[in-house]
């Protein structure tokens, strides 16, 4: 940093050292201590004299200390006679391999060259000089009075030197000159300065009140804050921002620290909001008492603000300095600790969540303490019915990667993928056998058996719910169960249940956690009973749980809810708009079996629109299998009927509409208002040139048709049971339900029915 803008607010320190320049031309020799916090320009203020100083005819001699330099003898001394005139190294005590033998070599070199003209001495970083080193500074110090030389020291203060360079620091000679962080005046004037800020007056002074408060007036902060903000441009926003440059200011500024000084910003930035002065002492396993010198430290540097971190960003860049060892040490040692003083689960839960996410970058693993795969489920468990499914899904996934030697809690995985539901249901196929697992573990009572039976129902799985269900006792969670399984896959448990039954259990749901994966199709049961109003108040309550923060798959399933809600009133544009919404925000693997819901109405609505293209489209959307026996299927095989049959293929449409009749015949429902395929399929047969009463038997079910075409061919009942691998007395059950539907008497009647049919006209073009 060599710009106008490092020497800003520097004129007092700058003028007290040429003013000791101007008295050693004078013969009259001194030291001065440059001592300020990492960022707060020490070299530069170094650079603006030595060049002062060389332009006034001094020989300027300089050393830099470091700290891999630390334990080599000499190692500064050896810098400044290598400056000498015939200087060839370190004094012969240092070649000879002693500590001090000779600490008046530096000396006499210097006033050699001092007799001449005068001489300034600069050592950057002086609290990384090697102690014989610091012996010869001190030896220097003490007789500096009648020589020229003027010998400048430039370090941290509040450092803890060896003994010679403690001595040289506090010598009655070596006047201290402070070096501090900017005011706001300051700041004004820094971004002013050309060509550091490049500024006019009046913007430096309007962006200086925020400036400062962001950077704490560190010049080193206030040139990354000054880079980023260039690179923002063409359009530059009005507050800092903490970019790139920033953040490797702030690395830059704990690099200079003391270690203890960046232990403790490492540590605070891990704490976060927890931190306090004892949780802080515990983590770093000091005294309180030995944390406050590091706090002023930071404090002086800019970084800290009321005891905290100043702002995000400077928290952001100390844990981005973190290696991944280092950071899940130390979210590990965070976690234990806010363990073990009582704080909140979901708390320690965060920590142990980082620990473990760091060490599998690291690409290594840990056994954790006993107490972390409990506080992860704990924590999991606020974090559902707060709204927070992706924090509660890090939660479990985290304690699922654990060893912690013993057997998890049953259940977990279901609560897991619950959690992994609300983001993106597809997620949960991974699970699909374990949920399986649990639901036959656990007890119809807990919650999690409930929502491990609403996942596989999402997922087509209907045949193990069934199978729980049956003998779950008559409870209330077992009820809400059978209930979303009867309206999904009716037959299975009984007839659909009854729109008073259905509001009872979104009653249910409701009030715990809104809306899991069986509330959709629950809604469009309602809707689908001719309670739309009913229908529209429950989508409105679910809808509304939290309108803010709520998660993709419920935003979904309230945009699919309302999408046939508007089909089915005839708003056709709405409900192609919200139709697009749920499928955009699910993809349809993970919509499952549901995916029937917005497609039918996406597809009805299109049909409507005559936007006949953008409905084939959407029938090319790839269903489950498992759909087709659901209702959602049967919606969606009447919305593909009638788009078949509006684009004239008529006897393709046919077969949609027909497949809807047996449906729900196998149900033992009645077509009704929102689930009629009679007036479609007679438009159909129409355009084919038949009638619906040229067509008698597609009042029959599809097992109703195989009997009575071989009941018609002669087979006796016997010969048809064995031929469709059936019983006899249901041959003879779906035979009187021919001869009532049909109106006939006997086998003679149905073959002079079938004749007719086979002489009808032919089908026309589908």
């Amino acid at each position: 940093m060599g710009t106008v803008g490092d020497l800003i607010r520097r004129e007092d320190p700058l003028r007290l050292l040429e003013g000791l320049l101007t008295d050693a031309g004078q013969g009259r020799g001194s030291a001065a201590a440059l001592t300020g916090s990492p960022g707060t320009g020490k070299s530069a203020v170094l650079r603006a004299l030595s060049a002062t100083a060389a332009e006034a005819g001094a020989t300027v001699l300089g050393a830099c200390a470091t700290e891999a330099e630390r334990g080599l003898p000499y190692g500064v001394v050896g810098q400044l006679l290598s400056g000498t005139a015939g200087g060839t190294g370190p004094p012969s005590g240092a070649r000879d391999g002693r500590d001090a033998d000779r600490p008046e070599t530096l000396y006499e070199a210097l006033r050699a060259l001092a007799a001449h003209r005068p001489v300034v001495v600069t050592v950057d970083d002086v609290h990384h000089t090697d102690e014989p080193s610091a012996r010869c500074l001190l030896y220097l110090c003490g007789r500096l009075a009648a020589t020229g030389v003027l010998l400048v020291l430039a370090g941290r203060p509040s450092s803890t030197p060896s003994l010679p360079l403690a001595e040289v620091l506090r010598h009655p000679r070596c006047v201290p000159v402070p070096l501090r962080t900017l005011s706001e005046d300051g700041v004004a004037e820094f971004l002013a300065a050309r060509p550091a800020g490049a500024m006019d007056a009046a913007t430096a002074r309007r962006l200086a009140p925020d400036w400062h408060r962001f950077t704490g007036g560190n010049p080193r902060l206030l040139h990354g804050v000054l880079a980023d903000h260039r690179d923002c441009g063409p359009v530059r926003p009005a507050r800092p921002v903490a970019g790139t440059a920033f953040r490797r200011a702030v690395v830059g500024c704990l690099r200079g620290a003391e270690p203890a000084v960046t232990r403790t910003a490492k540590a605070l930035a891990v704490l976060a909001d927890q931190v306090t002065l004892t949780l802080l002492a515990r983590f770093l396993g000091v005294p309180e008492r030995a944390v406050v010198p590091s706090l002023a430290a930071l404090e002086a540097t800019g970084l800290l603000d009321v005891g905290r971190l100043r702002h995000q960003g400077v928290s952001a860049a100390v844990l981005e300095s973190l290696t991944a060892e280092e950071s899940a040490r130390l979210h590990a040692r965070a976690a234990r600790v806010l363990y073990d003083t009582g704080a909140e689960p979901p708390v320690v839960a965060g920590h142990l969540v980082a620990a473990q996410a760091a060490r599998t970058a690291d690409g290594g693993t840990a056994d954790a303490p006993s107490w972390a795969v409990p506080v992860l489920a704990e924590a999991a468990r606020h974090a559902m019915p707060a709204g927070q499914a992706r924090r509660a899904a890090e939660f479990l996934r985290t304690a699922h990667r654990l060893h912690d030697g013993g057997q998890r809690p049953d259940g977990m995985l279901t609560t897991l993928a619950r959690a992994e539901w609300e983001s993106d249901p597809a997620s949960v196929i991974r699970h699909l056998p374990a949920l399986e697992r649990d639901l036959a573990a656990l007890r119809p009572d807990d919650g999690r058996w409930a929502e491990a039976a609403a996942l596989l129902l999402w997922h087509g799985r209907h045949d193990t719910v069934a199978r729980g269900a049956a003998g779950a006792g008559d409870g209330t969670r077992a009820r809400e169960v059978r209930t979303a399984l009867a309206h999904l896959c009716p037959g299975r448990q009984g007839p659909a249940p009854a729109p008073d039954a259905v509001e009872r259990v979104l009653e249910s749901l409701v009030h715990t956690l809104a809306p899991p994966p069986s509330v959709a199709a629950l809604l469009v049961a309602l809707l689908y009973a001719g309670e739309t109003d009913r229908a529209a108040r429950w989508r409105e309550l679910t809808g509304a749980a939290e309108p803010a923060g709520t998660t993709p798959a419920r935003q979904a399933v309230v945009a699919a809810t309302t999408a046939v809600l508007h089909v089915r009133t005839g708003s056709y544009d709405a409900g192609a708009g919200h139709a697009a919404r749920a499928l955009a925000l699910l993809s349809p693997a993970a919509w499952g079996v549901a995916v029937g819901m917005p497609l039918a109405a996406a597809v009805r609505a299109a049909t409507a629109r005559q936007a006949h293209d953008e409905a084939a489209r959407l029938l090319r959307v790839p269903v489950p299998d498992a759909m087709f026996r659901t209702r959602a299927g049967l919606h969606y095989l009447l919305a593909r009927g009638g788009h078949l049959l509006a684009a004239g293929r008529a006897r393709t449409a046919l077969a949609d509409f027909h497949a809807c009749r047996d449906l729900l015949a196998d149900w033992g429902e009645r077509s009704r208002d929102g689930l009629d395929w009679r007036t479609p399929a007679d438009r159909a047969l129409r355009r084919l040139g038949d009638t619906p009463d040229d067509d008698p038997v597609a009042v029959l079910t599809r097992a109703e048709r195989r009997v009575a075409l071989l009941a018609a061919a002669g087979c006796t009942n016997r010969a048809i049971a064995a031929q469709l691998y059936v019983t006899p007395s249901t041959v003879e059950q779906h035979l009187t339900h021919v001869y009532r539907k049909l109106r006939v008497r006997s086998r003679g009647d149905l073959a002079e029915l079938a004749a007719v049919r086979a002489a009808g006209p032919a089908d026309g073009a589908g």
